[in-house]
This record gives C-alpha cells, structure tokens and sequence, in this order.
C-alpha cells in the first residue's frame, strides 16, 4: 500500500508540476552543474523554477513516426514534390558551400541536402519547444533513459554557457535536438564544426556551419567516398537464413545472391550488405543497403528514415 501511495504521490506531482523544482532528481542535477561544472547556483535555480515540465516530450518519445508508421505512410511525409523542390532551391542556394563539404567530408550534396530536409524541412522548421524544457523533462521522469537525457540537459547548458546563449530562449525538438541538423547536446560537441571558418560554430541560424556539421558527422561513423549506398532487388527470398531489416553486418552480396536475391547495380562480391523490407504501396519492397546505407541510419536507426533520406537524395539528384 505505501508504494502504491508513493507511486501515487509521485504521479500528481508530475501532473502539476509547471517547473522543474519539485522534482526528486532535480536537485542533484542542480548540484552537479554547481559543484562540478561551476554554475552559479541562484541562476541555474532560476532555470529550473522558470523551465517548463513538458509531458508531451515524454509521450511523444515513445511513439516517433519511424517507429510506429509502415513505409508506405513514412515515405509521403517526406518524399514529396515540394521536398524535392524545396532540396533543388536549397542546393542552388547553398552550392558552393555545399560542394565543400563534399570535397572535404567525401558525402554527396544530395545526402546532406536530404538530411537536412528531413530533419527541419531545409531549415524552415527548426522546432518549435525549448530545448530547456524538453530536455529537462526527460531527464526528471524518462524512466530508464532519465540518465541519458540528464547528460544532455547538463551538456546543453555547458553548450549555451560557450555560446553566450540563453537556455531559456533556443527552442528545437521535443526531445531535445537542436539546429538545422537537429543534433543532440552530445552530437553537438563531437561532430559540429566551423565549415566557414567564422570563429564560431552555429548550427542554430548558421545554413553552413550546419552543411559542414551533418557532413561530418557522416564522415565521423564511416562514410566511404564513392561507396555505393543501396541498391534495389529484382527478385527477394525470405528465409531463416536472411535476416530482414537488421544492421546486424552478417551477410555478403555473393551469399544474397546465393540465395536467389537477384540485385541491380551490385557492388563488390564480399561487401557487407544490409536486407531491407518495407511495405510500399503494392506490397513489399526489397533493398539491399552496403555501408553508406548503414552510416545514414546511424543519423537515425531507422529503416524508414534512412530509406526515405536516400530515396529523396536520389530525387534531388536526378532533377539538379
């Protein structure tokens, strides 16, 4: 019974809560940015009792729309017209800067111009919430990745404190990524960098530093310049023996094919290839993805959000 009641308790709070200071693990979150990382203690107790607890965030997080939607309602959210339009205006806008980060990372202009579509429509939507909120949300109440999003929320706030920005005022996703190329705190610090050479490295307002940074980061989980990315399947066998929609890298070409998958535009014999199954719209649609395949859904680890990045690239690049 006094469990129940606890659990009980603990659910009003957050019901009514409108900030983050009648939450238990708040406190030592405040410690920790005071006693370690030198925050001024009134200020960030002035965060805290201004931030608002979000519980969208934590609703919305366990429901993305790679996760919960088939290919076939995915892909029309983001394969589109106007998408591939808008990724032609955007590569006529930003060429130059772009063709850089291709020169220098070895990730085509289509790749990243489609990251950065799907991500925040080319920039015109870059969230709508504060980052302060939505990460602090998760951080105080997302269960078993509470500790995850309370490095984040610690992370940001060292970001902000670099910036000379206010946590209170940049806004991004609901769970908390951030910019043009939608990065999260940590990502921020590993793979953001300074394509135009300013001084200063703004993935916020800043279209190049964010084409430099989404380049980058490919290139930092082992994009292979001119590797081949996926390729489509005339004919597909399903068996115990394939394992469909796994980045578990078991299986070459030359075995596909060995087993009847019949493959356009192969790569070498012994590349390591990827499954893929998606339900399109008259039923199931096969690919086989190689490593630049899997280097995009490191980005996000989903087969329908890396299928339809490189479906829109292809797009992009044919009508260029």
């Amino acid at each position: 019974m006094k469990t129940v009641f606890l659990g009980l308790v603990f659910v009003i709070s957050v019901a009514y809560a409108d900030n983050f200071t009648g939450f238990p693990r708040t406190q030592a979150i405040v410690n920790i940015l005071v006693d370690e990382h030198g925050f001024d203690r009134e200020e960030v107790n002035r965060w805290m009792s201004e931030g608002n607890y979000r519980q969208a965030s934590v609703s919305n997080l366990s429901a993305p729309a790679e996760k919960t939607k088939s290919y076939t309602q995915y892909k029309p959210m983001f394969v589109t017209n106007t998408m591939i339009k808008n990724g032609r205006a955007f590569v006529s806008t930003n060429k130059e800067l772009l063709q850089k980060a291709e020169d220098t990372y070895g990730v085509p202009i289509s790749i990243i111009t489609a990251i950065i579509g799907i991500e925040t429509r080319y920039g015109s939507s870059r969230g709508r919430y504060r980052t302060f909120d939505s990460l602090g949300s998760l951080a105080v109440t997302e269960g078993r990745r509470a500790d995850y999003f309370q490095r984040e929320w610690i992370r940001y706030l060292l970001i902000m404190r670099d910036q000379n920005m206010d946590p209170l005022e940049t806004k991004g996703s609901y769970a908390g990524a951030m910019g043009y190329p939608q990065f999260m705190p940590t990502s921020y610090v590993a793979y953001a960098v300074d394509h135009d050479n300013d001084g200063d490295i703004d993935i916020w307002n800043d279209v190049n530093d964010s084409i430099g940074s989404v380049a980058n980061y490919l290139k930092e989980n082992g994009w292979q310049r001119g590797g081949r990315i996926y390729s489509t399947v005339g004919n597909a066998t399903e068996s115990e023996a394939v394992k469909l929609n796994s980045f578990d890298r078991d299986r070459t070409l030359a075995e596909l094919e060995a087993l009847g998958w019949q493959v356009s535009h192969k790569g070498e014999p012994n590349d390591v290839v990827f499954p893929v199954r998606l339900e399109g719209e008259s039923g199931p649609e096969y690919w086989l993805g190689y490593k630049n395949f899997w280097v995009v859904s490191r980005y996000n680890r989903s087969f329908s959000y890396t299928m339809a990045v490189v479906q829109l690239a292809d797009a992009i690049k044919s009508s260029e």
